[in-house]
């Protein structure tokens, strides 16, 4: 009779582990599923890995009163990072960026252009950062507002997944009234 009470309550014993460990009681299987990360319930899409392609790079020489310019394209939609520097803290530098093929000195001259980017502070060097950017042609353009020449740089990058932003977007208070003289000439780099 004790041999008959031992072995049911081992068996009841045994179905009561059994019954708890499925109820998703201290197990070790509570982790989120593949793909995700944090712990349940807060588990959450684990990030993009940051993939940067570089669009352009380049640099030149503008005269003074001149804009310069060059159409490139965005292959797909992301981020759209940009680095503009240029020699003398003291020079008058504008950076733009306009759909491709449009803005001419008199359309830049009338501030009528589609400015998708417009930025006229004396900040040096000039990053910008532009999220949920959409592929398609574009056109950067940078202008020597100064009378002498100068030396630029810029580098465009599309950034997808977990990057680390650049700087902001410019907004209304990146624009300086300082940059209003009309330029003479725009030259294609």
């Amino acid at each position: 009779m004790v041999e008959k009470r031992r072995v049911v309550s081992c068996v009841l014993g045994a179905g009561l582990a059994l019954s708890l460990a499925s109820c998703g009681g201290n197990s070790v299987t509570d982790v989120c599923p593949a793909g995700t990360t944090g712990s349940p319930p807060s588990c959450t899409p684990t990030p993009a890995p940051c993939t940067q392609t570089t669009l352009e790079q380049d640099s030149d020489s503008i005269p003074g009163r001149t804009y310069l310019y060059f159409d490139f394209s965005v292959p797909d939609s992301g981020r759209l990072d940009m680095t503009i520097d240029w020699t003398n803290a003291s020079s008058l530098i504008g950076v733009y960026l306009v759909p491709a093929n449009t803005c001419t000195v008199a359309e830049f001259n009338a501030r009528s252009c589609n400015f998708l980017i417009r930025s006229e502070t004396s900040v040096k060097p000039r990053k910008i950062s532009i999220p949920n950017f959409n592929a398609g042609n574009y056109r950067w353009i940078i202008a020597n507002f100064s009378e002498g020449q100068e030396s630029v740089s810029i580098q465009i990058v599309l950034s997808k997944g977990a990057c680390a932003a650049l700087g902001v977007a410019p907004s209304a208070s990146d624009r300086s009234t300082e940059a209003g003289p009309a330029l003479e000439h725009a030259r294609r780099h």
